[in-house]
């Protein structure tokens, strides 16, 4: 990519329209290939985003800093031994499946619900100090780690598993093994309840988003091991009912753990509702990020398979 590709593609990004006609609302694009990086502001922006769940990828690589610390944990670690004396099993069905739930099962969306949980349509009348109650009592159809359904409740669940194993705040831990080493001081990451919200809320300068897609594009960069990167890649399954065949590149063909993996390239991102992306082109040593606030994603995200395809 050069500068007057990148310009071009702010300008489609700028005058492009959703389906109601409105101009998309932007925050930010940014791309670096090699040693060159691209960046445009949207209207001037200067605020944070919240990348909504590309908060997951993150939570996910600070799991990986603290399995792979510990010879007393690993992603086969069973989770209800943490989560039992934290609520009230009213779901007394659940019980057998919730002993069977383990962390890697948190990771991909495989406990084995049926209904999506922790979004935005469905807690709104909850206290948090409910959250974790509401989560185990829904219940659980299918044997953990054979069905794949995409939601918030697993990555919640993570959060806590994190901190009660930790015994100390885990923002304080995130600090300590990510966010201090990356240089990445001005963030906020919402809580829900004594909690961080795990899935989801967490604002970043693009910038900032950008030093994680580098952890992710250069093996850990020292905060995890190349072996973790590979294991968040790793295949969970794959996702027809959002995937979009027509964008070559920039397509959600399938899920791994944290990451959604394209068919080409062997890329793979993070992605969040509104047009948050975090892609990673491994072949083309690239990154590219968008941030947004947008509810129709289409032209969006056509526009981010063709900024990717620049890249080519």
């Amino acid at each position: 990519m050069d500068n007057q590709q990148f310009e071009g593609i702010v300008d489609l990004f700028e005058s492009a329209t959703d389906k109601d006609g409105n101009n998309l609302n932007m925050h930010y694009l940014l791309v670096k290939q090699g040693e060159r990086e691209f960046f445009h502001a949207f209207n001037g922006r200067k605020e944070p985003s919240d990348v909504r769940s590309i908060s997951k990828t993150i939570l996910t690589l600070v799991a990986g800093t603290l399995i792979e610390s510990r010879d007393d944990l690993t992603e086969d670690t069973a989770v209800w031994p943490i989560l039992e004396p934290l609520c009230t099993l009213t779901n007394e069905g659940n019980r057998e499946k919730l002993e069977r739930v383990k962390i890697k099962h948190l990771l991909n969306h495989t406990i084995g619900y049926d209904t999506v949980l922790m979004m935005r349509g469905d807690i709104g009348h909850l206290d948090p100090s409910e959250y974790i109650d509401y989560i185990v009592n829904a219940p659980i159809v299918h044997e953990p780690g054979t069905r794949y359904l995409y939601s918030n409740a697993g990555f919640y669940l993570l959060s806590v598993v994190l901190q009660e194993i930790l015994g100390e705040d885990l923002e304080d831990y995130v600090q300590w093994v990510l966010f201090n080493p990356l240089g990445i001081t001005e963030y906020t990451w919402e809580r829900y309840g004594k909690y961080l919200a795990g899935a989801t809320r967490l604002w970043l300068d693009p910038h900032d988003l950008l030093k994680i897609g580098e952890v992710l594009l250069h093996g850990g960069q020292g905060i995890v091991s190349p072996k973790w990167i590979e294991r968040m890649k790793q295949f969970t399954e794959f996702t027809p009912g959002v995937d979009t065949p027509t964008n070559p590149l920039f397509r959600r063909w399938a899920y791994g753990s944290s990451l959604w993996l394209g068919k080409r390239n062997q890329i793979f991102f993070g992605h969040g509702t509104d047009g948050q992306s975090l892609v990673i082109v491994p072949d083309r040593d690239a990154i590219v990020i968008t941030t947004a606030h947008q509810v129709d994603v289409t032209r969006l995200e056509e526009l981010v398979d063709k900024t990717v395809a620049l890249l080519y």
